[in-house]
């Protein structure tokens, strides 16, 4: 295990020590938003720790190369892996890092 601290945006930096579970970041060809020159300008990492004590820490990154931006940092402290699958969604990336973490991200029906 090992301390991180994690930049969050608009609230207190998070601290804690534990370890990285998984993590998933657009690529190239699936970021955000791209130039005409295939550039890719923004796009978004998903990190999913455990801390030592048994909670989640949600931390995503929207990153960016324009001039007239900044990097957005968000993140969240979970008790449960529904409030991970709050914080992140459904989305293909989100679909990406639970499957690393290996998270049932389904409806079942009967």
């Amino acid at each position: 295990m090992e301390t991180f601290t994690l930049d969050i945006g608009n609230a207190p930096n998070v601290r804690f020590t534990g370890e990285l579970v998984a993590n998933a970041a657009s690529s190239d060809n699936q970021a955000i938003g791209s130039s005409d020159n295939g550039q890719t300008d923004r796009w978004t990492e998903l990190s999913l720790y455990k801390t030592k004590g048994g909670k989640f820490i949600c931390h995503q990154v929207g990153r960016t190369r324009r001039k007239d931006e900044r990097d957005r940092f968000s993140g969240k402290v979970c008790e449960t892996l529904e409030e991970v699958k709050e914080f992140f969604g459904h989305g293909w990336l989100s679909k990406k890092l639970y499957a690393e973490a290996s998270i049932d991200d389904v409806v079942e029906v009967e």
